[in-house]
């Protein structure tokens, strides 16, 4: 990466870790009120119905940009930037450990927004999540703590990120310090389910690829209890849908796998993929828009059109399965950065 394109990602790093800042300061206005300028739940729409509502058709489209620009990402990188991470090196079964408690972390903290979803407790829970990104790359190696670690968005990435529009410069890493194998940011290492066997994905991606399309389908069928005083004497109706889609498809995923050829599961794969964001979508897209009973983001009303609610819902689905059956062209996140020689690396 030459200078002046590593400083137009430096540029966008920061831009969007201000976006990040200025994100939790809404979301605490929504509690305080110190820009009574701004509605009520101003902070709220932006964090939900913006930010979470664009994650993941970014992370499908263009994964490399945004592993590029995550504020989450630029704060467990600062200690290697700035040279104080002790820079511990994770065996493979940390490795893999760690990607098994993203998982969990991810099941974990999102039916909590059922239950919870003040300007207060949204913003404390990015806080702690970004101290906890900064202790893991203060204490691990490069990417290996958090980015491709213990980060709970982490699944998602990989999942929706199989058949990315571009390839794009590892903006964070200046020369590759071999901090974690397979490095999802290198597309001299091909950990993608288009370019490798899925019989040679860890059993803990694949668990996750069959589970996850019934835990969004899941989490769109239970009632949302965040405005009510007593939200959460209601986690087990909060976790049991979602859990219980997971163990659905998840059982149909594996009876599948059992049976089908390596090309045909390399299939199954991209179509429970595919299944999975255009649900999410499905549900969404209309609620942003304001076309069902509830008004959309920043109180747009469209429900005079929410007899075309059916066809955008279709178009949506069939974009998504276009989008992972039909396109041909396979690329990678990231290009690898130079593999320094070993004298360089201390």
């Amino acid at each position: 990466m030459n200078r002046k394109e590593k400083k137009f990602w430096r540029v966008l790093q920061a831009i969007f870790y201000l976006i990040g800042l200025v994100s939790i300061l809404l979301l605490l206005n929504d509690s305080f009120r110190f820009l009574s300028v701004l509605p009520q739940t101003f902070g709220r729409d932006w964090f939900w119905n913006v930010l979470i509502f664009i994650a993941p058709l970014v992370f499908a489209l263009l994964p490399g940009f945004w592993r590029n620009i995550c504020p989450l990402g630029t704060m467990s990188l600062l200690p290697l930037h700035y040279h104080f991470s002790k820079r511990h090196k994770q065996s493979l079964k940390q490795q893999s450990n760690f990607y098994l408690y993203s998982i969990i972390l991810l099941y974990l903290i999102v039916p909590l927004r059922h239950v919870e979803t003040s300007g207060l407790a949204v913003a404390i829970t990015l806080i702690i999540i970004a101290l906890s990104a900064l202790l893991m790359g203060y204490i691990y190696q490069g990417k290996s703590g958090w980015c491709s670690g213990l980060c709970p968005v982490l699944p998602v990435e990989k999942l929706y990120g199989i058949k990315p529009l571009v390839t794009l410069n590892n903006a964070h890493c200046a020369q590759c310090i071999n901090c974690i194998s397979p490095c999802l940011d290198a597309n001299q290492i091909l950990n993608k389910t288009a370019h490798i066997s899925p019989h040679s994905l860890s059993m803990t991606h694949l668990l996750f690829v069959g589970s996850f399309p019934g835990f969004v389908w899941g989490w769109f069928q239970v009632n949302d209890f965040a405005q009510r005083m007593d939200g959460w004497q209601h986690l087990g109706a909060v976790y049991s849908m979602p859990l219980t889609g997971a163990l659905i498809t998840l059982v149909c995923f594996m009876i599948l796998k059992r049976e089908l050829s390596t090309h045909e599961l390399k299939k199954l794969i991209l179509f429970f993929t595919a299944s999975a964001i255009s649900c999410y979508y499905y549900y969404r897209v209309p609620s942003v828009l304001g076309m069902t009973d509830s008004a959309g983001v920043f109180g747009i009303d469209f429900s005079d059109y929410a007899h075309y609610t059916r066809a955008i819902q279709l178009s949506i689905t069939l974009f998504f399965f276009w989008w992972f059956f039909a396109r041909d062209k396979i690329v990678t996140w990231g290009n690898k950065p130079v593999f320094p020689e070993k004298e360089h690396l201390t």
